[in-house]
């Protein structure tokens, strides 16, 4: 799936949800990697209901702005609920993994 925006202010604080749950998710400071982090961008920028949901986060959290004040989890409603089961879902180890050859 290719969504095609010409909102950049809306990709990037679906970008910045992805990375903020990522961090709750993973208890990490990294963000995921590149082609993970761009379906989950796509998968919100793809529904307009979770386009909405993020413009709404977004007016009240300082994306982009250092802060020394501590972090605020994300709220948990339908959007976080429905990126968090794909990001899971993407994120999932593949099915069938290739076996080594036994040595010796």
């Amino acid at each position: 799936m290719v969504v095609l925006t010409k909102d950049t202010e809306l990709a990037a604080e679906a970008l910045a949800y992805v990375i903020e749950l990522y961090h709750e998710l993973n208890v990490e400071n990294g963000a995921p990697t590149l082609g993970t982090q761009n379906q989950a961008v796509e998968f919100i920028l793809a529904d307009p209901e979770l386009c909405a949901a993020v413009g709404r986060w977004a007016a009240h959290t300082q994306i982009g702005e250092a802060s020394t004040a501590p972090p605020q989890r994300l709220p948990r409603d339908a959007m976080y609920e429905r990126v968090r089961a794909y990001l899971e879902e993407i994120s999932a180890p593949p099915v069938f993994v290739a076996r080594r050859p036994a040595a010796g």
